[in-house]
């Protein structure tokens, strides 16, 4: 890798120092017959210089940008169940070994939005982009901190802010438990009254078809008309 990156800076010096010549001359040319005179020019060949300059910021510059070029164009996949949890659980733990959660809290959490798809937000500790977590992360996250936090071998002071952590999260994520279980209690309940309704009135229709299938029965004799 330092190889290749090498190369790659040796090639871009190259290559900015045989264009800078070429554009200098270029340059030189067109503007003396636009009349737009040296500082044109001047700020033309600044321009160039600065980018010329980002080429040459380093070999650790390189490899990133060669890093960056190289995912350019493939889609980043969906994370697996667990994997977002992993990395929050991580991050946690390790800036609650280094400050408080007060402080750590302010730097991890971008947002807490409070739905399904995106119940809170944390900051990744590589990219530092913001990154949401859905509700299955999210209690995943909730109850991997809470195990971590009552494993061994952490001091006091890391072990309540990791817990403090999962608390916090518990508040974003409980609201929408208990939103689902109310709507759970909502459509059983609502299918238990359609379905005692549909029953009656199966029932209804049934009586009254057995009413106009019963055979009907002459009345009693004292019952009958004189002439009859």
């Amino acid at each position: 890798m330092k190889w290749g990156v090498s190369l790659v800076h040796l090639r871009v010096r190259f290559l900015a120092k045989i264009t800078l010549r070429l554009v200098r001359k270029s340059l030189s040319e067109r503007y003396r017959g636009w009349g737009l005179g040296g500082a044109g020019r001047g700020l033309c060949v600044m321009g160039l210089l600065l980018l010329v300059a980002g080429c040459h910021a380093g070999q650790s510059g390189d490899a990133s940008l060669l890093k960056r070029i190289s995912r350019v164009g493939h889609p980043r996949q969906a994370p697996k169940p667990g994997e977002l949890a992993e990395k929050g659980k991580a991050a946690i733990v390790t800036e609650c070994e280094k400050q408080s959660y007060e402080t750590a809290s302010k730097g991890l959490i971008v947002s807490e939005i409070g739905l399904h798809e995106d119940v809170f937000v944390l900051r990744d500790r590589v990219s530092y982009a913001g990154v949401g977590y859905d509700l299955a992360e999210a209690q995943r996250l909730e109850d991997l901190l809470r195990a971590e936090a009552r494993a061994a071998g952490h001091p006091a002071e890391q072990a309540h802010c990791i817990e403090a952590f999962a608390e916090h999260l518990e508040t974003l994520s409980d609201p929408l438990v208990e939103a689902d279980e109310r709507l759970k209690e909502l459509d059983a309940s609502a299918f238990n009254d359609a379905a005692k309704e549909a029953q009656e009135q199966a029932d209804k229709k049934l009586r009254e078809a057995e009413r106009q299938n019963a055979p009907r029965t002459q009345p009693p004799e004292s019952q009958l008309p004189d002439n009859y």
